[in-house]
């Protein structure tokens, strides 16, 4: 191929995101993948294209947090047809993670590339392939150092039973040679990574009624009416989708399947920082002007540990969240909605609703925005920020954040942050005037621990203080009703009051909740709502990877998913703490136990069912099994090294010893709309429990 000399970098989860308040620009996060190739790679040119730039305040400020070697180009609301780039140069790459935009840009002449990581590779004149490499876990990893190679997944393999590992990666041609004089088995996948995307079809049963574990490839290759297969494990094939497909081309009309959505992510190989490590805390006696000492009151930490508001009280407005967001009662002004799938127009109505209801609760939410099929999306996110053990003066905070929103020049540090000269660099005192304005900002921020994992620019929010760890509560937020034939997701009912709209409900109803303590905790709550998910998780792996990326301080994750259906008495639920890597699953394990217990002492719901198995295969043993292993919101963190686990309904196969299991049969479709609010706050009320215990 012909080396790239330029590359188009279109702005999206892979490479950045934008520091944005009320529709005023404050500044630009990018990506270690970005910042790399900006300030290293010589002889290409490297623009950043930010889509709606140009139509916000704060516009010409950005240019301030690029590297030299990146340029900012300003674009209107992203369209397709390339925004007038046609004309194409092979020599000019266009980077995204959106493969519609991606087939539009090599239809047009450019080098389309789905990850700024790349860009080193086509400056070489040199095309990714795609493969499947497995072989012992630490030599892979030096493998994937050595050659570049750009991971899309990294896990255990599955055919065998001791240390072996498999990487599907994104690498130069002459890798796979390399590979394979390591001893390391290599298996090349067939697919177009410029313009397609992998995905994990996960089956659990034909609609013939055969056991999909057992399907040869002709079989799945006439259930997906043809489409080529890639790859095959048990249980799961991996496809490639087009730039105008969809999840759906492939959703199976029978017993339960999902899907697993691959992306780049050079994070994945990288250590996952805990809450411990993160933060080197200052001396607060060096820096009084600056910081303040806090501790939570032990008696106020007794208090909290101890404290079991009724059930009812936490979750009093959960039936009526439920029914908002699954179209029984009116979401909005413009009436009930019809789906939340993330095709249709009224997932955006959702993503609204959700950052309506978080403010009038007293959050700050905001929008973690990704790109998908053709689309841009949007997690909702909002904090209840943690105590830590020490916080910025508030006053401090507001000089700075004033002087970053008048976007004006930045005077010497130490004419506003008296003593800050104390932690800095030596070459601070050697003359602040001749430092660039970026340079300063960036120190400043280094010093104040501001990180990007949150959303310190928006002034009117409160902060979480130093040390504070992230306990993160999830669900997902769209729905679908894929196996009804004929579906067709832009226009199609999919209430889904069960898939998700049963979780949703209860993170609102924690969000509520917790309002209570704020000021009270030492952790920080994070409550997300991702999008996508029915995509193929496709929302919460791109928030994993960014929060890996930002080097957030995870302390633990629950999500809930499913919550809702109970047809019987028994009021049996699920715990999925179960991962491939044993290391992982033994960092969820605990947290399935804190649910489990807290549920107990509720005393409303069956024991919980705690699954830790480390493989798909070997149901109802729920030591060696796990159903819900990368088929869930909490795997996107698994997946980047951090203990997670997901809570739902009683779901999957149980016991001989056990009833029978009580799953949801209106699964992905469009009659999801029948489920036992009385049991789903129960769960909601263990998991509160749980959560208030992690983060104190």
């Amino acid at each position: 191929m012909t080396p790239i000399t330029r590359a188009i970098i279109v702005l999206d989860q892979t490479s950045g995101s934008l520091r944005e308040d009320d529709g005023r620009l404050l500044g630009l996060d990018l990506a270690p993948s970005l910042q790399d190739p900006a300030t290293s790679l010589s002889g290409v040119e490297i623009l950043l294209a930010i889509p709606g730039a140009d139509e916000m305040p704060g516009a010409d400020m950005l240019s301030g947090f690029a590297p030299t070697g990146l340029r900012i180009l300003p674009l209107g609301p992203l369209t397709y047809g390339l925004q007038g780039l046609s004309g194409g140069d092979p020599a000019t790459a266009l980077v995204s993670a959106d493969r519609r935009l991606r087939g539009e840009a090599k239809a047009a002449g450019f080098t389309p590339a789905a990850h700024p990581a790349l860009i080193p590779m086509l400056a070489k004149g040199t095309a990714p392939v795609a493969a499947r490499i497995a072989g012992p876990r630490d030599v892979l990893h030096r493998f994937a150092l050595a050659t570049g190679a750009i991971p899309m997944q990294f896990q255990p393999a599955p055919e065998t039973a001791g240390e072996g590992w498999a990487l599907i990666a994104l690498l130069p041609p002459s890798a796979l040679a390399d590979a394979a004089t390591l001893g390391l088995s290599v298996f090349p996948l067939n697919y177009d990574p410029a313009t397609e995307d992998l995905v994990w079809a996960r089956i659990d049963g034909d609609p013939a009624g055969h056991d999909g574990h057992d399907q040869d490839h002709d079989d799945l290759a006439t259930v997906l009416v043809g489409r080529p297969i890639i790859y095959s494990e048990p249980g799961q094939i991996l496809i490639a989708l087009k730039p105008g497909e969809s999840a759906e081309a492939f959703h199976l009309h029978g017993g339960h399947g999902h899907a697993e959505f691959l992306a780049p992510d050079p994070g994945l190989l990288q250590p996952a920082i805990s809450e411990a490590a993160d933060f080197d805390v200052p001396d607060v006696g060096k820096l009084p002007e600056i910081l303040e000492a806090v501790e939570l009151d032990p008696e106020i930490r007794k208090i909290l540990a101890n404290i079991r508001p009724r059930c009812s009280v936490i979750t009093a407005n959960y039936t009526a969240d439920l029914d908002r967001y699954t179209g029984v009662a009116p979401l909005d002004a413009a009436g009930p909605i019809v789906s939340r799938h993330s095709a249709h127009p009224d997932n955006k109505r959702a993503e609204t609703a959700l950052i309506a209801d978080l403010r009038a609760m007293g959050y700050c939410p905001w929008r973690h925005n990704f790109v998908h099929a053709g689309a841009t999306h949007s997690n909702i996110i909002a904090d209840l920020p943690g105590l830590g053990r020490l916080r910025i003066k508030p006053d401090i905070l507001d000089r700075y954040l004033r002087i970053l929103r008048d976007a004006g020049p930045l005077p010497p540090p130490d004419q506003w942050l008296p003593g800050l000269d104390t932690l800095a660099p030596d070459s601070w005192s050697d003359g602040f005037d001749d430092l660039p304005d970026a340079t300063i900002r960036t120190e400043i921020e280094r010093v104040l621990k501001l990180q990007p994992w949150f959303a310190w620019w928006k002034g009117r929010c409160p902060l979480p203080g130093f040390g504070a760890g992230l306990v993160v509560v999830g669900a997902h937020m769209d729905s679908t009703a894929g196996f009804e034939p004929g579906y067709q997701a832009p226009t199609s009912p999919a209430p889904g009051r069960d898939d998700n709209g049963s979780g949703l409900a209860g993170v609102l109803s924690l969000a509520r909740h917790f309002r209570a303590y704020a000021g009270r905790l030492t952790h920080t709550l994070r409550f997300c709502f991702f999008n996508a998910e029915e995509s193929g998780l496709v929302g919460s792996k791109a928030y994993a990877a960014s929060l890996k990326a930002a080097k957030a301080p995870v302390r633990a994750v629950i999500c809930m998913d499913m919550i809702g259906y109970n047809s019987d008495a028994n009021r049996i639920f699920e715990l999925h703490a179960g991962y491939t890597d044993p290391a992982i699953r033994d960092l969820s394990v605990p947290l399935a136990d804190r649910v489990a217990t807290a549920a107990a002492q509720l005393g409303q719901l069956a024991p919980a069912q705690i699954y830790k198995g480390t493989s798909t295969f070997g149901g109802p043993d729920r030591n060696v099994y796990d159903g819900a292993i990368n088929r869930s919101d909490h795997a996107a963190f698994h997946q980047q090294g951090w203990g997670a686990v997901l809570a739902s309904e009683d779901f999957f196969a149980n016991l001989p010893t056990e009833p029978a299991p009580d799953g949801n049969p209106n699964y992905h479709r469009a009659a999801d709309q029948t489920t036992d609010p009385a049991y789903a706050r129960d769960i909601v009320c263990a998991v509160a429990r749980a959560v208030t215990q992690l983060a104190l």
